[in-house]
């Protein structure tokens, strides 16, 4: 098959801060083109059994109020305005956030739920700049070193994806270059106390981020020792709020914390503990709104597992519970492929 050159601009060097990758060859004529930039009672019963004072228990009284919450499908509820600074209108989207952090952040301390969005979301966004920054250009420095004429049919599909994957990283970063200009260490710094101010605000993604996290996701923890008592204590209230809002994706982080393991050893495991009686309710609410005709063998193999832990009347407890809580919370919001399996990606943004 013939190969043509493909040009990676001078861009990648001027955004990225790296040399400039110049003319390689051995893509697909497809990929020719392509410039790479930086850029009920018996839910009474259930209750008895599924403590609405243990650790994780839809029932357990949460600490946001619905009038600073925000929908399931992340829209802020017009209740949520809570102060006279959050009628004023947020700054111009894309705006420096170097520019806009002092007034953002004072704006969310102050209780404006649609600031502290703004704020997260800003954060999160440069912070996915400077990853893409830091590792892209190497990244794919090696993949257009790769010989094509050596590649079998299989391995030049894979890389052509590596390279798409690669433009549409960059791409985010250049779109995202404006915002991110001159953010440093004082802004990035403030994006664990930005992420649970949105999550306490009502941002469905903040909340599922926050409560999903691991260490990884927080760079300077260990010179910030009070994230981790601010995270066990409002981890569990920010799960309740959510999943009474219909959040899915939390209802898979719920499951998979309960159910412990070392695939499953996150913070949130640290909290809730391993709880059998606990995860495969759970796990049962999760197969109420499996998506028609997407049934998981693995999802349906994991339930099956879980109660066979169970005695007879936990599972049946359990299971009413589910049912209760899928129609008072998920019955109008239903269930998406993917939805859950998302959850643990919140963090991550960009394409």
């Amino acid at each position: 098959m013939k190969r043509n050159p493909l040009l990676v601009p001078a861009a990648l060097a001027a955004v990225a801060s790296v040399a400039a990758i110049g003319y390689y060859s051995g893509r697909t004529a497809a990929l020719a083109t392509l410039q790479v930039r930086v850029d009920t009672p018996a839910a009474k019963a259930a209750d008895a059994t599924i403590s609405t004072k243990g650790k994780g228990s839809i029932g357990t009284t949460a600490t946001y109020t619905a009038a600073n919450r925000r929908s399931a499908t992340g829209r802020l509820l017009t209740s949520a305005v809570s102060n006279p600074s959050a009628t004023a209108p947020l700054p111009p989207p894309n705006a420096p956030l170097k520019q806009t952090f002092a007034e953002l952040k004072a704006r969310a301390d102050a209780g404006d739920a649609a600031a502290a969005s703004r704020l997260f979301h800003d954060i999160q966004n440069c912070a996915e700049v400077q990853r893409i920054n830091q590792m892209m250009p190497n990244f794919a420095n090696r993949v257009l070193n790769g010989d094509p004429s050596s590649m079998s049919p299989g391995a030049a599909q894979r890389s052509d994806r590596m390279l798409g994957m690669i433009q549409k990283n960059l791409d985010f970063a250049q779109d995202n270059a404006a915002l991110c200009a001159d953010v440093g260490p004082d802004e990035m710094a403030a994006l664990v106390p930005a992420t649970l101010e949105a999550a306490q605000a009502g941002d469905p993604r903040a909340a599922n981020c926050y409560v999903g996290a691991n260490l990884n996701n927080w760079p300077g923890v260990l010179d910030n020792p009070n994230w981790i008592s601010d995270y066990k204590a409002n981890a569990l209230p920010l799960a309740t709020a959510a999943v009474q809002q219909g959040d899915w994706p939390m209802v898979g982080l719920m499951a998979s914390a309960y159910a412990g393991g070392v695939r499953s050893n996150t913070m949130l495991t640290q909290v809730t503990g391993a709880n059998p009686v606990q995860a495969y309710s759970y796990a049962k609410l999760m197969s109420l709104g499996q998506p028609a005709g997407n049934t998981s063998n693995r999802a349906t193999n994991n339930l099956t597992n879980l109660a066979s832990q169970l005695s007879s009347d936990q599972q049946q407890a359990a299971d009413a519970w589910a049912q209760n809580a899928y129609q008072q919370y998920f019955a109008s919001t239903p269930r998406q492929p993917g939805e859950v399996g998302n959850a643990m990606r919140s963090c991550q943004v960009g394409p």
